[in-house]
């Protein structure tokens, strides 16, 4: 696998993500507001993605955790592993309150 580097930022400038290998490091605020071109190039962004690395995220409100939720299902369907890595106690706490630990930690290494 080529280990490639590639950044993206939103038009608004409020999530960026850059991806190192087989990692995914998001950064800024996933929210209602700015999860829209994340979710619009998800295909190519993810192709060759294993880990996403949320522990650069600002904030993330209930539908950036839905975002989570829907592309570990989508790569599960593909029969691929998706995990999530630097998750804050903030984003662990609405995990939590969603009753998503099992789904989110699943296949999550120790961090």
């Amino acid at each position: 696998m080529e280990n490639r580097e590639i950044s993206q930022t939103s038009d608004d400038g409020k999530i960026s993500w850059e991806q190192t290998g087989s990692t995914l490091f998001l950064h800024g605020t996933l929210d209602r507001d700015s999860l829209l071109p994340l979710w619009q190039q998800k295909d190519s962004v993810l192709a060759e993605i294993k880990n996403i690395d949320v522990s650069r995220l600002k904030h993330v409100d209930s539908t950036g955790l839905a975002l989570f939720v829907r592309l570990k299902g989508d790569m599960q369907q593909r029969g691929k592993l998706l995990t999530f890595s630097g998750i804050s106690e903030r984003l662990e706490t609405l995990i939590a309150l969603y009753g998503l630990k099992s789904l989110i930690d699943a296949d999550t290494p120790d961090m």
